[in-house]
């Protein structure tokens, strides 16, 4: 009976198949900060506009008082050091895809190498296990044969050594 196939790398290959999932995850976990981030940002959106609908009823109107003035002053300053705080975030987090993307990547290379390598083993063990038994066969196959020529030897023998007598 062969031995059965075992891949002496199957350790390390277990780890990297793990360390894939691992950089697959945190992947998807920042992707989806960045989804929740854009979310806010509508928010952020939706906001914006109700101020700037506020400001020019304010503007028809035609009347502002000064501490209305500075208010809305003091509120559009905020919001747009918020949307300048918000596409800082979204350049952050798509850096951080992006590394994460790469480490996903160069993880599923390392892994694909790993089974790569141990497919190539696997086909040679299946090779080298289809080598011995077609060597076993033969062996098999010439002892039969060499009894077959040694019984009918023995037989042609018996049977010139009857017709003799």
């Amino acid at each position: 009976m062969a031995k059965r196939f075992q891949f002496r790398l199957q350790q390390v290959l277990s780890y990297r198949k793990q360390a894939e999932d691992v950089c697959a995850r945190e992947l998807a976990e920042a992707k989806g900060a960045l989804l929740r981030h854009e979310e806010v940002m509508k928010a952020h959106s939706q906001e914006e506009e109700v101020f700037l609908r506020q400001y020019r009823r304010l503007e028809k109107a035609g009347k502002f008082h000064i501490d209305d003035a500075l208010l809305q002053s003091e509120r559009q300053q905020g919001l747009f050091e918020r949307d300048k705080k918000d596409k800082r975030r979204v350049v952050e987090l798509s850096k951080t895809i992006e590394e994460k993307r790469r480490a996903a990547i160069q993880a599923s290379r390392n892994r694909r190498l790993l089974e790569n390598l141990k497919e190539r083993q696997q086909g040679l063990h299946l090779s080298a296990e289809a080598q011995e038994e077609q060597k076993f066969l033969d062996e098999i196959s010439s002892i039969a044969f060499i009894r077959r020529t040694r019984s009918e030897r023995a037989v042609a023998a018996d049977f010139s050594g009857t017709l003799r007598r």
